[in-house]
């Protein structure tokens, strides 16, 4: 397959860091960049500079989940075949790609080169059940669980298979079967909690699950169990050469598509090959860097794009956050092209999207583009939101502030990242029985329980439903702005 390229590679060496606040428009300030012209001693640098930008933009999927798994791999207690099991929901400490602070999240990696891997899943009950996805090294989905899933909330066995494994040496009966496009899988679920259950019955919930190797069935196979909750969690990308060397990771540890070979080519011109550690020629390095910053930058642009493209209601400055490709999935792999700039926009400021986008979502995300007067969101300003006492969720809502720098939370000792249902009984509520809910730096006088931390970082914000319903699906209930309150 042909990589769909824009002529902007060609030609693209200046990264805008402007912002226009009356259009409802925001743009990658702040982000790592010249924002002037990069000028080449060389037309090897140019080349070396066109590369790692292109390259960057081609990774994204792979890098998001890749930087995760290195994350939790670099804990003490944890590694392959573990299942990392948060006891309580994530804090400043836990950076991930806009991460929720609402479900703890059970996470696991494996590398299945040596053989399958059996992941048993509990049985939904009253009082939890799991969300998410199994995925391969591109973050494509390969198998849903729970109630979404395979086994429909029923729980049951999922036996993952390698590239290229026989099928025939798998058994006919007692698994779902899923053969993986990949040598490195992962998971990310979220312990749901139902029926007022809290989050230490969403943790014991979560203890049920069970992962091992295949070659071990029978013989009483142990669980390698872990709580990261204490541990930091470092998982976000790095913008400079740690980028190339993890494309080299990917490269080495995994099959190369067809489609894909054309940017292997491009690859070996800056020395980073198939089958060998990546080593940045020294006078390179500073083009290479280069490169990889303006993406990053570049691509933050194309996320505020596609944000300012997808206004949810004609009258509100909320837009939708999951935008998929014309097959309704989230690979941008159409007419036998990939198209990388959808692609990387999608992937940047997201990881472990759903497989596919139905018309009913179990879970919808949105993100304010503007406040109320068509102003972007500024760092240092107090902003506020009126949370009706109806908002369209059968399960819960949140909202969540994350640095707009990383799509990750920021860092705050108070470790509020976001509010929702479940510290409603705490927040303050208006006589109507709903709720406003502030984020900038300093809490309203009274009003702390009410408030989400900025300090000095850009907010970027989602609002998510957890089982959205039908006055939002048919757009009835329109979510009031954010206003500028200071």
């Amino acid at each position: 397959m042909k990589l769909l390229l824009r002529s902007f590679l060609v030609t693209m060496l200046v990264v805008s860091g402007c912002r226009d606040k009356k259009s409802n428009q925001q743009s990658s300030e702040g982000k790592a960049s010249s924002n002037e012209q990069t000028k080449f001693n060389t037309a090897e640098e140019e080349q070396a500079y066109k590369v790692a930008f292109e390259a960057t933009l081609w990774a994204m999927p792979a890098i998001g989940i890749n930087s995760l798994r290195r994350g939790f791999l670099e804990m003490d207690g944890s590694g392959d075949n573990t299942i990392n099991s948060y006891s309580k929901t994530l804090i400043s400490r836990h950076k991930a790609i806009t991460s929720n602070n609402a479900t703890p999240y059970i996470t696991a990696f494996s590398d299945i080169q040596d053989g399958p891997v059996v992941l048993v899943l509990p049985a939904e009950t009253d009082k939890g059940t799991l969300y998410g996805q199994v995925m391969d090294a591109w973050q494509h989905t390969i198998a849903d669980v729970g109630p979404a899933g395979m086994d429909g909330g029923k729980g049951g066995k999922y036996l993952i298979l390698p590239p290229g494994y026989d099928r025939s040496q798998a058994p006919d009966s007692g698994y779902f079967i899923i053969p993986s496009t990949s040598n490195r899988i992962s998971l990310v679920f979220r312990s749901v909690r139902k029926n007022g259950a809290t989050e230490e019955d969403a943790y014991n919930y979560s203890q049920l699950l069970e992962m091992y190797p295949y070659t071990e069935e029978g013989d009483n196979p142990v669980t390698n169990r872990f709580d990261p909750f204490p541990v930091p969690l470092r998982s976000l990308p790095v913008y400079d050469l740690t980028l190339l060397e993890d494309i080299s990771d990917i490269v080495n540890n995994e099959p190369v598509k067809e489609r894909d070979q054309e940017m292997m080519a491009k690859l070996e011109t800056i020395g980073l090959k198939k089958g060998q550690a990546f080593k940045a020629p020294e006078h390179l390095k500073k083009a290479l860097i280069q490169g990889v910053q303006d993406a990053n930058a570049h691509m933050h642009d194309l996320v505020w794009k596609l944000h300012n493209d997808n206004l949810y209601w004609p009258d509100r400055n909320w837009c939708m956050v999951m935008i998929p490709d014309r097959e309704g999935g989230f690979d941008f792999v159409t007419d036998g092209k990939v198209d990388i700039e959808k692609r990387a926009a999608a992937w940047n400021f997201f990881t472990i999207y759903p497989n596919k986008l139905t018309e009913n979502p179990g879970t919808v995300y949105l993100a304010p583009v503007a406040d109320k007067d068509g102003n972007a969101l500024e760092a240092g300003k107090t902003y506020k939101v009126n949370v009706p006492t109806n908002m369209p969720a059968k399960q819960f809502w949140s909202i969540t502030v994350y640095d707009e720098a990383t799509w990750a939370f920021n860092d705050n000792p108070e470790n509020v990242n976001g509010l929702g249902t479940f510290q409603l009984d705490k927040m303050v509520k208006n006589d109507d029985g709903s709720v406003t809910i502030y984020i900038g730096p300093k809490a309203p006088e009274g009003l702390s329980n009410n408030w989400i931390p900025t300090f000095n970082t850009r907010p970027y914000i989602w609002l998510r439903l957890y089982g959205p319903t039908e006055a939002f699906l048919n757009k009835s209930f329109v979510m009031p702005d954010f206003e500028l309150v200071e």
